[in-house]
């Protein structure tokens, strides 16, 4: 955090939380959506500032008691002239990523820029991965989906969207709270099939191939005990699928592609839907 004495000069909105000074800094330091906090001498009031509300800051004297505390990265560049300093921050929500250039300037004004702004759809929550951010939404077709219009469903339902898969147990227990039958990534590749037995080649997620262009970890793909069965039972079970019951949620699930519901009266209302989130600025 950059602390200077100073005062919000243009902006667009605030959060106001009741902390002492030193409390709202952390809390601004320590909060995604956090771009830059101001306080008072005399006040408990904290005014909370993210990147898209907070535009000019104005820099006073050390006697007036104002202070304002702006979050940046850690880098930054030094320049020669003294307008030519800058420094960086970001910001990351549920559905939004942000990216703010704070430049100095010699008239005491410091100004926010934001200079990238991600957004998932409507109905999607962002997910920081190794490879990238990454969106996911469930989407839900009435009367059940089968495993192999399930992508074609998300591409409908969402430009550029494509049947997510599963990097994380995060990702998987948002998906999970839905509670019915869930199509995810992973289509059983030719080498794994039947007549093919369980293998260093074929055991668990490397069965499958995967269309998800940022899955890395397949962290989240924890299998249902006994499963991925297809080469067990040398059945034709090539689509993957969030397995529930009535306790809540058994595991990951080697299934039939062409069903929508299986004979336990559980029904595949829905596949979980990924895409990069869509540059706004």
């Amino acid at each position: 955090m950059a602390i200077i004495p100073g005062r919000p000069e243009k902006y667009t909105g605030y959060q106001n939380l009741t902390l002492a000074d030193n409390d709202c800094v952390q809390y601004c330091l320590h909060e995604p959506t956090c771009a830059a906090v101001y306080t008072k001498d005399g006040s408990s009031d904290c005014i909370v500032f993210s990147a898209s509300q907070i535009q000019k800051v104005f820099q006073v004297g050390d006697f007036e008691g104002q202070r304002v505390a702006m979050k940046m990265k850690q880098t930054y560049t030094c320049g020669d002239e003294f307008e030519q300093n800058s420094m960086f921050g970001s910001e990351t929500t549920n559905t939004s990523y942000t990216e703010y250039e704070i430049f100095i300037g010699s008239d005491s004004l410091w100004t926010f820029t934001v200079t990238k702004s991600l957004k998932c759809p409507s109905n999607y929550r962002l997910f920081t991965r190794a490879k990238g951010l990454w969106c996911i939404g469930l989407v839900t077709v009435t009367g059940g989906v089968t495993g192999d219009n399930s992508g074609p469903s998300c591409a409908s339902a969402a430009s550029g969207a494509i049947l997510s898969g599963l990097e994380s147990m995060n990702e998987t227990e948002y998906i999970y709270g839905k509670r019915y039958g869930i199509w995810v990534d992973g289509k059983r590749k030719d080498s794994c099939k039947p007549p093919a037995k369980k293998s260093a080649a074929c055991n668990g997620t490397n069965e499958f191939t995967y269309s998800d262009p940022l899955l890395s970890t397949y962290a989240g793909y924890q299998f249902a005990i006994n499963e991925p069965s297809a080469l067990v039972s040398q059945t034709t079970t090539n689509c993957l699928n969030l397995l529930f019951n009535k306790k809540g949620l058994s595991g990951v699930d080697d299934n039939w592609c062409n069903i929508t519901n299986e004979s336990t009266n559980l029904c595949y209302r829905g596949m979980a839907c990924g895409l990069k989130p869509i540059m706004t600025v």
